[in-house]
C-alpha cells in the first residue's frame, strides 16, 4: 500500500471526513444487497475432488485413529479400496438447518447413553460433503481399476440419466452387520416423482417408482461390480420395488436403534421436518473413488458433447 502525504492537517481533516462518509455509504449499500446477490456461484464438482482424499497415519488399520470405526474391506497391497456414489454439498443454510436437527436429537437421546457423531463435519471441524450410496465398499486390484473405471464412463454416458434433483422424505435409523454401527439416515426421492409416500399408486394402478433416476444407475453400477466379482447395493426388482432404500447419512452412533431412540428422534425431527423436506439435492454426476483418486463422471446432458468424467488424485 502506498503512503500518502498530506500538505496540512486541513487537508487529513477533510480526507478522514471522505474516507468516513464513503465507509458509511459503502456499508449501507452492502447491508440493502440480499444474499442472493452477494452469494458467490458453486465450485464445480471436479474442484472437490482436490480435496477428497484422507491423511493415511497408519499403515495398517487402528479402528483406535477412527472413533473406533472398522474397516469393511481391510488394508491389502495390490487392492484399492473403491466406492461410487453421488456427492452433495449442503448450501450454508441446508447445513446450518441439519445441524441444528442434530443438536437437537442429542439431547433427546442422551439418557438412553446415544452417542452421535456428526458426518456433517471432520475431526477438525471443516464441512464434510455428503453423499448417496450407489455401490457397497468394494476392492478392485491394480489390474482391474483402470478397466473398471472406462466401463463406469461409457455405462454414465449411455444411461440416458440427465441431471436430476433429490429431495429428503424421511429420517430413519439403520443398523449395518458389516461396521456394526448404527446410521440415521434421510430417505430421499426424486423430485420429479413428486411422491408423498411409498405406498402411492399409480395412474393403472401400479407402483409410481420414487427414484427412476437413481434406479436407472443402479442397476448399472451394480452389473458393472457384478462383472468384476464384487456383490450389488440393492437388488431391484423389475418394478423397482426397493428404491426407496437410496438415502444420506448425516449421523452415526454404536448404540442399536431401539423402539424408544426411534421414537425420540422422530419426536426432536418435528419441529424441523418442513426444513429438511424443503431441501433439494442435485445430482450432475457420479462419483468413483478409488483408493485415492476421485473421478466425477457427468451425467449426460442432452445436447452437450464431451464429459467423460476428470480424476483427480489426491496425495
Amino acid at each position: 500500500m502506498a503512503l500518502v502525504d498530506y500538505s496540512s492537517s486541513d487537508s487529513e481533516s477533510e480526507t478522514g471526513e471522505a474516507t468516513s462518509t464513503a465507509a458509511k455509504r459503502q456499508k449501507t449499500s452492502h447491508n440493502e444487497k440480499s444474499d442472493e446477490q452477494t452469494a458467490l456461484p458453486p465450485l464445480p464438482d471436479a474442484f472437490h475432488d482436490l480435496y477428497a482424499s484422507t491423511v493415511r497415519v497408519s499403515t495398517t488399520d487402528d479402528p483406535t485413529l477412527h472413533q473406533g470405526r472398522k474397516r469393511v474391506n481391510p488394508h491389502r497391497v495390490g487392492n484399492w479400496p473403491s466406492h461410487l456414489y453421488i456427492e452433495w454439498h449442503p448450501t450454508p443454510s441446508q447445513r446450518t438447518t441439519l445441524s441444528s436437527l442434530l443438536s437437537a436429537i442429542q439431547p433427546a437421546l442422551a439418557p438412553l447413553s446415544v452417542e452421535l457423531t456428526s458426518f456433517l463435519t471432520s475431526d477438525l471441524g471443516a464441512p464434510q460433503p455428503l453423499h448417496v450410496s450407489l455401490s457397497r465398499p468394494i476392492v478392485l486390484s491394480t489390474a482391474q481399476k483402470d478397466v473398471f473405471l472406462t466401463h463406469l464412463r461409457s455405462r454414465i454416458s449411455t444411461s440416458s440419466v440427465g441431471p436430476f434433483d433429490l429431495a429428503p422424505r424421511g429420517l430413519e435409523w439403520h443398523r449395518t452387520r458389516e461396521s456394526e454401527r448404527s446410521f440415521l439416515v434421510l430417505r430421499v426421492g426424486a423430485v420429479s416423482a413428486a411422491r408423498t409416500g411409498t405406498d402411492e399408486k399409480g395412474e393403472a394402478g401400479g407402483r409410481t417408482p420414487q427414484n427412476p433416476e437413481l434406479a436407472a444407475l443402479l442397476r448399472r453400477c451394480n452389473a458393472l461390480v457384478g462383472e468384476f466379482g464384487q456383490p450389488p447395493l440393492y437388488a431391484l426388482q423389475n418394478n423397482n420395488d426397493g428404491d426407496d432404500a437410496f438415502h444420506v447419512s448425516i449421523a452415526w452412533s454404536f448404540a442399536a436403534p431401539t423402539a424408544e431412540v426411534r421414537r425420540r428422534t422422530e419426536t426432536a425431527f418435528a419441529r424441523w421436518r418442513d426444513a429438511v423436506f424443503e431441501m433439494r439435492v442435485p445430482v450432475r454426476g457420479v462419483k468413483a473413488k478409488i483408493g485415492n483418486t476421485v473421478t466425477h463422471v457427468e451425467l449426460p446432458v442432452p445436447g452437450k458433447r464431451g464429459g467423460g468424467g476428470l480424476g483427480l488424485t489426491g496425495s
